[in-house]
């Protein structure tokens, strides 16, 4: 159980990070680090790349500079994802944005149909609005007010828990120093989260599309009867994996086998599902 009155300087934190192909529905994690430390004490590092098993974005690649040819024969994300908790074990996570790692770490545990590990997390950009003056709380931007060291490898995912282990030790100073209580920086970053908050929840289905919760638990094939916005109405042959709410909008994951690729549809574009039926268009 989580001590709050724990002095700062005694507590074990594992500042983390995640690079991804993106930021919308069906993204994949694609590289997961961390940085474990007590006080001024570094006691281990973990990074890994991972295999998201589909093409990376030209768009992130030139964000974070990771492709296609670095993932490939990585480990997948339940074994990437397993390494990384029993390295944070016993530690309180920290990152900057936290809401968009744990999402992140939450979408590769649902589709894996693993459970949340129940490690309390803070958010390092939470905190930093609190504790520093100005419109901008990015770590680029906190590299010059909070003084952080720079790291050659920034946008990684090591180099960003990097700067998020400084940062969390910058803000130990400004709540009083290392024999501050744990409660503080809590406080500070708004409360704890867990993984669960964000493992993904099934929506709730219209009737027409029932089916496909049905065939996600069933690893069936179903035939979408998707709306083009024309008067042709499209038909995709596909096997459902996993339904969730992403930002408001629900969507389906599914594997699609004439394309060999897992894909992503919006619930609201679907029309009907039914089973058997061949793909192509209907007038």
């Amino acid at each position: 159980m989580l001590n709050l009155d724990q002095a700062l300087v005694e507590v074990v934190f594992v500042a983390f990070d995640t690079e991804t192909t993106g930021t919308g529905a069906g993204t994949r994690v694609i590289e997961l680090a961390g940085s474990r430390f007590v006080g001024d004490r570094l006691d281990g590092m973990f990074q890994t790349l991972i295999d998201p098993e589909q093409p990376i974005p030209a768009e992130a690649t030139a964000i974070h500079n990771i492709d296609d040819t670095m993932v490939r024969g990585q480990d997948k994300a339940p074994e990437a994802i397993r390494k990384f908790l029993q390295f944070a074990q016993g530690a309180v996570l920290v990152a900057h944005n936290a809401s968009f790692d744990a999402s992140m770490i939450g979408l590769e545990l649902g589709r894996a149909k693993l459970p949340a590990p129940s490690l309390p997390i803070l958010d390092s950009l939470k905190a930093a609005r609190r504790s520093y003056p100005g419109s901008s709380h990015s770590l680029d931007t906190l590299i010059e007010t909070a003084g952080l060291p720079r790291q050659d490898a920034r946008h990684r995912a090591l180099g960003d828990a990097e700067l998020v282990r400084h940062l969390v030790r910058r803000l130990t100073e400004i709540l009083g120093g290392d024999r501050a209580p744990l409660s503080k920086l809590v406080e500070c970053a708004g409360g704890i989260e867990t993984f669960e908050k964000y493992l993904p929840q099934e929506p709730t289905l219209p009737f027409a599309l029932k089916l496909l919760a049905d065939a996600a638990r069933s690893q069936t094939k179903v035939n979408l009867h998707l709306d083009t916005g024309g008067t042709k109405t499209q038909q995709k042959i596909v096997s459902p994996r996993l339904l969730y709410s992403w930002y408001g909008t629900d969507v389906l994951e599914a594997y699609c086998p004439d394309e060999g690729v897992v894909k992503t549809f919006r619930l609201d574009k679907i029309s009907r599902v039914e089973k058997g039926a061949s793909s192509g268009f209907l007038f």
